[in-house]
């Protein structure tokens, strides 16, 4: 299973190529294929960017329940908070802060399905391809997606801060 890290806001991941130790988050994805049979949870296999190591392409295989709730189940690990200047524990704050984001509209995903007149809130595994523009600071994904509602492929273009899986509180 794979660790989420609610404050840098991605998965943890090994290079399978260089040993090294990363943050894999939603932007290195590019593929996300869900697999046959398992219903309870679905099985998904990852194709991601390796950032941190390699910079090719790995294949990781994640449940559902990795890609959906633990972005929103972690809790904040033992951090330096700034406002207190001490080290801090809150397991409850991260999902805390989802919460009210989610109460607000503010989901992990929102897609624009162009059957539905308003954004529809979705979440990682309803992502099926991220492919960023050419630009070397990768401005812009095509992000092509299944939508939640009415299963209907779709693809939109988005910025990377739309795929950070962080909280936003306003």
């Amino acid at each position: 299973m794979h660790q989420f890290d609610a404050i840098a806001g991605g998965w943890d991941a090994v290079c399978s190529e260089s040993g090294s130790h990363g943050v894999l988050r939603l932007t290195a994805f590019r593929r996300v294929e869900r697999l046959p049979g398992a219903t309870a949870p679905p099985a998904h296999v990852v194709t991601y960017r390796c950032h941190d190591g390699c910079g090719g392409e790995h294949r990781l295989l994640m449940s559902s329940e990795e890609l959906d709730w633990l972005p929103i189940a972690t809790g904040f690990a033992p951090h330096f908070d700034l406002m207190t200047g001490r080290m801090a524990h809150d397991p409850d704050a991260g999902l805390d802060l989802w919460w009210r984001a989610m109460r607000r509209g503010r989901w992990p995903v929102t897609l624009a399905c162009e059957h539905h007149p308003t954004p529809v809130p979705a979440w990682p595994s309803c992502l099926r391809a991220l492919e960023p523009d050419a630009e070397p600071d990768g401005r812009w994904f095509l992000v092509h997606f299944t939508c939640p509602l009415c299963e209907r492929p779709g693809s939109q273009v988005m910025r990377p801060q739309a795929l950070e899986l962080l909280p936003r509180a306003a």
